[in-house]
C-alpha cells in the first residue's frame, strides 16, 4: 500500500479556496514534542519542577488551517476524529509541510474532519487583503513596504519614513475608493522564474514548493502564502490610525480593516459615553474639562508639596527629640510613600541612636529604613522575628532599606512595639 502524501504548503486546500470552513482529509503522522517550559523556573533551582506538557503535531494530507507565514498568524480550529474533537493549538510551516499542534496523538491513517474558526480566518483575510492594498497604494507614492504586522486588535505597515497627515489622508480615501470599485482579488500561480524569490522565506524550498502571486485588480500583483478575500468590497472600509517612530528613520503606520473598523467605534463611543458620564459634560466638551482638571491637579499638587514639607519640618522636631531622649525613635506613616521617609531624613540630619520608618497602609505595599549604628543587624532581628512577614531588603553598616510586598493587619504596631521595647 502507497503511503499518503501530504500537500506542500503553497497548494493547501486553505490557499486554494479560502472559504472553505469544513473538511476532510487523513492524517499521515504524528509526533510527540515538548511544550514550552515554564519561566518561572530558575537557574538557582535547576531541579525545579516545570509545568511543560507533552504535545504533539500532525502532518494531514491537506489542510484548510493555514500554518503561520507571510505576516499572518495561524488559524485556530477543531480536528474531528471518529472518537472525539480536539482543538488545535497552532500550525506552523516546516519548510513545505504545514504541522497542527494538538494535546493528544491521533493516529496515521485516521479520517478526520477539520472545522476553522470562521471569525478569526475571515478577520485575518480582511486585515492581509487590506494590507495589500495600502502597500499598493503607498507603492504609487514610491514609498515600499519594508514589513507588516498582523496584530489582534491592530495591525501596521513599516515604512522608511513618517507620512505627513495629507499623505495618511490621501492614502486612506484612495485604499476606501479602490474598495467601493470591488475589484477582484485572484491568485496566479506563475512561472517560477518570473517570481521576485527574494520575498520568500528563506528556508521555503521554491524548487519543489509552489509560488502564488496575489492580484487586485490591475492594480497590484505581489508574491504571498496567506489567505485571502476575493472581492475589495469585502473590505468594507480601511481607516489609518497613528504613526509609532522605529529605528532611526522607519515609521509603522497602524491601521484596522472590516468589521475591526464597526468594533472599534462601537468600543470608542462606549468609552466616549462613560467619560460624559464621569466628567458631566458631552464629548466636545472633553478636551476642555480634563484642560481644566489638570490645572487643577497641577495647583493641588504644589500645596500638597508645600504642606507636605511642612509636616516634615515638624516631624523632624519630634524624632529628634525623641531620639535625645531615648536614642530610639519610630515613624509610621499609612498614607506616605519612600519619598516622604526620604525627606525627612535629609531633614533630620546627623543623629546618635537608632531610627525606623515605615510607610504604607494595611493591605497594601509600603517601605521600611534602619537608620543608625547597627541599622543592618537590627533590620536582620526584624526579619528573623517575623513581625513583618513580606519584608525584603538590603544594606550595611548605618542605613538598612527594604520593600512591604504587603502589610498586613497589627504589623505596623508589633513593629513600634518591637523598635520601642
Amino acid at each position: 500500500m502507497a503511503s499518503i502524501r501530504s500537500t506542500v504548503v503553497g497548494a493547501l486546500a486553505c490557499q486554494k479556496d479560502s472559504y472553505l470552513k469544513k473538511f476532510e482529509t487523513t492524517v499521515v503522522s504524528c509526533h510527540e514534542v515538548q511544550a514550552a517550559k515554564s519561566k518561572s523556573k530558575s537557574k538557582k533551582q535547576p531541579d525545579a519542577p516545570s509545568d511543560a506538557k507533552t504535545e504533539y503535531e500532525l502532518v494531514l494530507k491537506d489542510t484548510i488551517l493555514f500554518p503561520e507565514g507571510g505576516g499572518q498568524p495561524s488559524d485556530s480550529g477543531v480536528i474531528t476524529t471518529p472518537e472525539t474533537s480536539i482543538p488545535v493549538l497552532a500550525i506552523r510551516r516546516a519548510v513545505l509541510t504545514a504541522l497542527h499542534k494538538v494535546p493528544i496523538p491521533v493516529a496515521p491513517a485516521t479520517p478526520v474532519v477539520l472545522e476553522v474558526d470562521w471569525a478569526r480566518r475571515f478577520d485575518h483575510m480582511q486585515q492581509h487583503s487590506g494590507q495589500h492594498l495600502i502597500s499598493a497604494v503607498l507603492d504609487t507614492m514610491q514609498i515600499p513596504t519594508l514589513a507588516w504586522n498582523l496584530g489582534e486588535k491592530f495591525s501596521y505597515v513599516e515604512l522608511p519614513r513618517k507620512l505627513t497627515d495629507e499623505e495618511v489622508a490621501a492614502v486612506e480615501d484612495r485604499c476606501n475608493e479602490v474598495i467601493r470599485q470591488a475589484l477582484t482579488i485572484w491568485v496566479e500561480i506563475p512561472d517560477k522564474d518570473l517570481v521576485n524569490k527574494q520575498k520568500l522565506p528563506d528556508d521555503y524550498d521554491a524548487d519543489s514548493g509552489v509560488l502564488r502571486v496575489v492580484h487586485i485588480g490591475d492594480l497590484d500583483a505581489n508574491p504571498c502564502c496567506g489567505t485571502h478575500l476575493s472581492n475589495t468590497r469585502e473590505m468594507n472600509s480601511i481607516v489609518l490610525l497613528h504613526q509609532v517612530p522605529n529605528k532611526s528613520t522607519n515609521s509603522r503606520l497602524f491601521f484596522l480593516i472590516g468589521d475591526r473598523v464597526r468594533k472599534y467605534a462601537a468600543e470608542n463611543h462606549a468609552l466616549m459615553r462613560r467619560l460624559n458620564a464621569r466628567l458631566s459634560c458631552q464629548t466636545d466638551e472633553i478636551e476642555a474639562k480634563v484642560a481644566r482638571l489638570e490645572t487643577l491637579l497641577r495647583d493641588s499638587l504644589k500645596r500638597e508639596k508645600m504642606w507636605a514639607s511642612e509636616v516634615v519640618i515638624n516631624e523632624a522636631v519630634t524624632v529628634k527629640q525623641a531620639l535625645q531622649e531615648h536614642k530610639r525613635a519610630f515613624i509610621y506613616r499609612p498614607d506616605a510613600a519612600l519619598d516622604y521617609l526620604t525627606s525627612l531624613v535629609g531633614e533630620i540630619g546627623a543623629f546618635e541612636g537608632l531610627l525606623v520608618l515605615a510607610c504604607g497602609a494595611v493591605k497594601s505595599p509600603g517601605a521600611l529604613m534602619v537608620l543608625g549604628e547597627g541599622a543592618d543587624v537590627f533590620a536582620a532581628s526584624v526579619r528573623e522575628s517575623g513581625i513583618v512577614k513580606s519584608l525584603k531588603g538590603g544594606g550595611k553598616g548605618g542605613k538598612w532599606q527594604g520593600k512591604v510586598a504587603e502589610w498586613e493587619k497589627g504589623e505596623p504596631e508589633a513593629l513600634r512595639k518591637f523598635v520601642l521595647a
